[in-house]
């Protein structure tokens, strides 16, 4: 009888001790009007969590991400202003699944997705400024943008940085130059954009007219081969002056073409290799001008004009041929490639840190995620009927991924970072 009550003892110590416990220390950070981020303690045996959500106003619950290996849970869909949503997580362990654990929060108004403050700017020369801010708490990312004081223009210097700074390349000697910065919260949600600050390169001011308004550029076949993202100074005189200037693409994509600190009504056109007009802009008296276009690679010519008799002998115009997504050079932006027109995927942050958000549109059926290493081996697997779901990359080692989905009829592949 001893014998037997001890074993009875050791058993049921032994499934006491097997049972799987609820998620404790739970809580929610970085709520904003349509994004939260939900984070819990580990649980001692788990394997997986299961988390589930739900408006406050609801008995029904939503399973919101199911079998993650990670410690929190972005909701970043299907979220609603001002709302108050409770969600509940729980531990699944090799004895089974523990009960789940609940609390709740309320998401904010539109607009309490904060603008970064504390901007100022380092590292400043004649061509390159590194533009820097305060980090925003929950941030997805950040989006910035800059232009030359005189210019109404804004430039995309990058779309979805998770960095707190980004360098400005291409720009001009003694030049000076506003910029700003936004905050992106979610996929969705994004702030204004924060107060413009400035900053002016170092150098000398470009020579008026600059070494590429030659005698010759009256028409295409004299035109000077002019840089791209950089200022080109240029004067039209004497009357019914025409100054030509020939810039090639090396790879497709957008491009805009802008003229600016215009001295007199000057007009824009651009031209493709035969000298056929593809584009032109003629705003009155000295409003800038401004072309955008999608190009292949070759080569253009940008063509300034004079209405009228109109010109300067002494002030100068500024051309400039800015790049787009045509040569455009890596960024740390979210990366997209429409390798299948049909489906497009979109990875962010990137670079990841233990957690990549993939969001996939058009996708028909339930899709199989798979991450590849550079060497081509499957690192990691994961199943998803979701248009958004977020991997736990954080037990891969730092270096470049190549991520691959495919719904059973389509595929589409995309990069991103490991931090």
């Amino acid at each position: 009888m001893k014998l037997i009550a001890l074993f009875l003892l050791v058993v049921a110590s032994y499934s006491v001790n097997a049972q799987c416990s609820a998620p404790t220390g739970l809580s929610t950070t970085a709520i904003f009007a349509t994004t939260a981020t939900a984070r819990w303690d580990a649980v001692s045996g788990a394997v997986s969590y299961d988390v589930e959500l739900k408006p406050s106003s609801s008995s029904s619950w939503t399973p919101y991400l199911t079998g993650t290996s990670g410690l929190q849970c972005i909701f970043s869909y299907g979220l609603e202003p001002t709302t108050s949503y409770d969600w509940r997580v729980r531990a699944n362990c090799s004895s089974g699944s523990s009960s789940y654990s609940e609390t709740q929060f309320t998401t904010g108004a539109i607009g309490s997705c904060p603008p970064p403050g504390g901007l100022y700017t380092s590292s400043v020369t004649s061509s390159t400024a590194t533009v820097n801010w305060s980090p925003v708490s929950g941030a997805l990312g950040y989006s910035v943008i800059y232009k030359p004081t005189s210019s109404n223009i804004w430039i995309v210097a990058t779309s979805g940085t998770n960095l707190t700074y980004v360098t400005i390349y291409s720009l001009s000697a003694a030049t000076t130059y506003d910029w700003r910065v936004k905050t992106n919260c979610s996929l969705y949600e994004g702030s204004d954009y924060s107060v413009t600050s400035q900053f002016t390169t170092t150098g000398t001011m470009p020579t008026c007219p600059g070494p590429y308004d030659v005698n010759t550029n009256g028409n295409t076949s004299g035109a000077a081969a002019i840089p791209l993202n950089t200022d080109i100074k240029g004067t039209i005189s004497p009357k019914y002056d025409i100054d030509h200037y020939k810039f090639t693409i090396s790879s497709g994509g957008s491009i805009t073409v802008s003229l600016s600190t215009l001295p007199a009504n000057y007009n824009l056109a651009v031209l493709n290799s035969s000298g056929s007009q593809i584009g032109i802009s003629q705003n009155s008296g000295t409003k800038n001008e401004s072309v955008s276009l999608t190009v292949a690679a070759g080569s253009y010519y940008a063509k300034v004009f004079p209405k009228g008799t109109a010109n300067n002998a002494t002030s100068c115009y500024t051309l400039r041929v800015q790049t787009g997504t045509a040569s455009k050079a890596a960024t740390a932006a979210p990366i997209m490639e429409n390798v299948n027109p049909g489906l497009s995927i979109n990875l962010f942050p990137n670079p990841a840190g233990d957690q990549l958000n993939v969001s996939v549109e058009g996708v028909q059926n339930k899709a199989v995620i798979k991450v590849y290493n550079l060497m081509g081996k499957l690192v990691m697997q994961q199943e998803s009927s979701n248009t958004l779901t977020q991997v736990d990359v954080s037990k891969l080692t730092a270096g470049f991924y190549l991520v691959q989905v495919n719904d059973g009829s389509k595929t589409t592949t995309a990069k991103f970072v490991k931090k």
